[in-house]
């Protein structure tokens, strides 16, 4: 009879201990299980922020806090977010719903059936763009930055340097427009100054989160090397190996076509076998690298290789290697070394190495 009481006895504690562990009625289980989950940012110093995300871009994300409005926070500052309604993630097409953070890298899971969802994972900065597809908040954005480096010399040596290089970038959605300026203008002892200088167009379209197609249109000259005008046509496919706070690296594969006209000198006129044009198919391959030094100093270098398809001694390689240091509110001092030997330049009396120190301001927005 003892054992017949105890068994209900022992089975009412037990309930009683579950109601107790979770410290809710059901009817207030129920309450909670109807609330939306908490979107909260987690900042690096510990910051706790609770509210949805805006987007993000290329630097930093955006944040709508429930107490303190908008914020824009860099990117290296943030530790971990996540979403509750789903956003649109450059270069996949599936709406997408953020996990949060694992270190420096963003978990968050694509697709619309919830039997072929995919988990992706990658560095919050190699992501240009975050934004909530239900606000369809995917607005253009633009930035770029300018240099400029310079020699002003009067008196045993008279010496006109001017040098300006500058870059611009328009993002919508997956889509990427890129401009680019280099002038360069040398002149000594009052010699008319002999002026290089290339425009650049580029269109980059993400097909994922890492890879993305290019289209690139140049135009430009090079008095200095004889070529009165140049154009050129690249394509090809480029992909981000790795990016983070501390470094990045990307390569970039494709074919080139350049077409050069040429300024001839008087023994190229009397010359028959000179020929004014040339025109070229080449392989391309280039690499970008940066590092992130102390102070917020980055050291960075570019290069890029270009291999004749017809003619395999007809090669040129090109070299940046230079440090950008911060001044603040978006300035810069830059220090590079520049580096470009052609086997077989345009004019046989130019050289077929070519090297530059230069040190500039310049201005980023």
């Amino acid at each position: 009879m003892q054992n017949f009481l105890m068994k209900p006895l022992a089975a009412g504690l037990l309930a009683g201990l579950a109601v107790s562990y979770t410290g809710l009625s059901l009817a207030e289980q129920q309450a909670d299980a109807s609330k939306p989950p908490v979107t909260e940012l987690v900042l690096t110093n510990g910051d706790r922020i609770k509210g949805t995300l805006v987007s993000v871009n290329p630097s930093s994300l955006v944040w709508k806090s429930d107490s303190f409005g908008q914020l824009t926070i860099d990117k290296k500052k943030v530790a971990n977010f996540n979403t509750v309604k789903k956003v649109k993630v450059q270069g996949v097409e599936d709406p997408c719903v953020i996990q949060g953070m694992e270190g420096y890298y963003l978990n968050y899971i694509c697709g619309t059936d919830e039997n072929d969802q995919e988990l992706h994972s990658i560095a919050l900065v190699a992501l240009d763009s975050i934004v909530p597809i239900v606000a369809n908040a995917d607005k253009p954005r633009s930035t770029g930055k300018i240099a400029l480096s310079g020699t002003f010399q009067r008196g045993n040596t008279v010496e006109d340097d001017l040098e300006i290089d500058g870059s611009t970038s328009y993002r919508n959605g997956d889509w990427r427009h890129t401009g680019t300026l280099d002038y360069d203008s040398d002149s000594t002892d009052d010699v008319p100054a002999d002026i290089d200088y290339d425009l650049t167009y580029r269109l980059d379209r993400f097909v994922t989160e890492r890879w993305y197609w290019y289209n690139e249109l140049g135009y430009g000259q090079e008095e200095s090397k004889d070529v009165d005008e140049r154009y050129i046509y690249g394509m090809g496919a480029g992909i981000q190996l790795w990016e983070d706070p501390n470094s990045a690296l990307a390569l970039e594969n494709g074919i080139e076509y350049k077409k050069e006209l040429l300024d001839p000198s008087d023994e190229d006129l009397l010359n028959p076998d000179w020929v004014s044009r040339t025109e070229v198919v080449y392989y391309r391959f280039s690499t970008d690298f940066r590092y992130k030094l102390p102070f917020s100093a980055e050291f960075f270098h570019t290069n890029e290789v270009l291999y004749s398809l017809q003619d395999s001694e007809n090669w040129e390689l090109s070299a940046d290697f230079g440090l950008s240091v911060p001044l603040g509110v978006g300035l810069f001092s830059e220090y590079k070394f520049e580096y470009d030997y052609d086997n077989q330049p345009s004019s046989p009396e130019a050289d077929k190495e070519d090297t530059k120190w230069t040190i500039g301001i310049g201005y980023n927005w």
